[in-house]
């Protein structure tokens, strides 16, 4: 953001402009408004600056530093909070302010100013150039992985490379041969397609399911892998539906003699921007995906950002889910999932929806979509290794809200805990050739 110092200052009222100048040496509060920002300015612009950013804590000092490097000029506390694992302090909290209820601004806000019309935080543009020559770049962001998964009762793994080089070629062959009944408008696999598929896989489904279910209110996990082939194979251009049933096409005819690897690779690319399904609509208890009015955002940007995320994942290494999570976050690869949280709900549209506060945090809808597209379709496809446990209980971090007491998961991903990159991963990704 293109604004000075002494603007931002003049943005301010007086009381917080007193807070602030308390930081600096020798400061004197009294006086007119003009003349304590001109106070500010004399000193942010002196010898002294430097001393001042080294009376920031290491937290502040990791801030100015985000900042002072962005190439905007702009500090995100989502990012901070998601690489550091906490956030700096702008007010501190007890201490007598000239005027603020909430605490004192604390020395950050001398660095760090807010812009309401652009609801950013920011470094002014002749500051940022001063500081520039003294504060160091930030620390790397760093994506932890391991050898193994992390232990957990229940955990299971899935080695999907193989599996998946396999199961492309007996889909198409049961393509082939008319096998495979889908909606002619929805394009979806019915319940008989997804019953004969799931005995096809090559290692079954990645849960077992089609029993009856013992009460009426239970949730079932359903298909995954049954599910996304149909879909992948069409989103490719690979199979067609006529009169009820898929075909394959002339595409698909021909990549019955092109290599798996290829042909996935394919499939992914086309999957990327497909507009066949959005992978959010599996998530069947977030209910008002489709009322009217545009209510969830395009589906290609929110692949992108994964892509690009699973690039920076080592081969062959574990990262667990939540810290992949974390790693899009503070590396600026958020999204959005829905244009209108309003919109969206748990069982009853007043008091269920996710309008609310706290009901539609990145935790709540980003991370099933990513567990969405990561385990349905990436594993599917044999690009990552997952770990995983059963839905049922995996996560707890939906359970106050409104119309969930009697869910026992809120999306069929949630037993997701890690994923390992594959080497058909890598190549499909386009960081390996071979």
């Amino acid at each position: 953001m293109s604004i000075a110092l002494r603007d931002a200052l003049a943005s301010l009222n007086v009381p917080d402009l007193k807070d602030l100048l308390s930081h600096l040496p020798d400061a004197d509060a009294a006086g007119r408004k003009d003349q304590i920002v001109d106070r500010i300015l004399m000193g942010m612009f002196g010898p002294g600056l430097k001393s001042i950013w080294s009376g920031l804590d290491q937290t502040q000092q990791a801030a100015v530093a985000e900042a002072v490097h962005d190439p905007l000029g702009e500090y995100s506390e989502q990012r901070f909070r998601a690489k550091y694992q906490r956030v700096p302090l702008f007010r501190l909290a007890g201490a007598k302010s000239h005027g603020h209820f909430g605490g004192k601004r604390s020395a950050l806000g001398l660095f760090i100013h807010y812009d309401r019309l652009e609801r950013c935080h920011y470094i002014p543009t002749d500051l940022q150039d001063c500081l520039k020559a003294f504060v160091p770049q930030p620390a790397p962001l760093r994506l932890e992985s391991s050898e193994t998964p992390a232990a957990k009762d229940g955990l299971m793994l899935r080695l999907t490379e193989c599996e998946a080089c396999q199961e492309v070629v007996l889909m198409l062959r049961t393509i082939e041969q008319a096998r495979i009944q889908v909606g002619e408008k929805t394009a979806l696999p019915n319940a008989v397609a997804l019953r004969f598929l799931s005995e096809k896989l090559a290692g079954g489904d990645f849960y077992h399911w089609g029993e009856a279910k013992k009460n009426k209110w239970d949730q079932e996990i359903g298909p995954i892998k049954a599910f996304a082939w149909p879909m992948l194979l069409q989103a490719g251009g690979l199979a067609i539906r006529s009169g009820g049933r898929l075909a394959l096409s002339p595409a698909g005819v021909k990549s019955l003699s092109a290599a798996p690897a290829e042909v996935l690779r394919g499939l992914w690319r086309k999957w990327l921007k497909t507009t066949l399904l959005d992978e959010f609509s599996r998530v069947e208890a977030i209910k008002g995906q489709n009322s009217k009015g545009r209510v969830m955002s395009a589906v290609a940007p929110r692949r992108e950002a994964i892509a690009e995320a699973l690039q920076e994942c080592p081969v062959g290494r574990w990262i667990a889910f939540e810290e992949f999570s974390r790693f899009m976050l503070a590396s600026d690869r958020s999204f959005e999932v829905t244009r209108d949280p309003w919109k969206l709900y748990l069982c009853e549209h007043h008091y269920g929806n996710l309008g609310y506060e706290g009901s539609h945090g990145w935790n709540i809808l980003q991370e099933r979509y990513i567990a969405a597209l990561l385990f349905e379709y990436a594993a599917t496809l044999g690009m990552v290794d997952v770990a995983y446990v059963d839905p049922a209980g995996a996560r707890d971090d939906y359970q106050g809200m409104w119309g969930a007491d009697e869910l026992s998961f809120l999306s069929r991903y949630d037993g997701l805990r890690a994923l390992r990159l594959t080497p058909l991963g890598s190549y499909v990704l386009g960081i390996d050739a071979d």
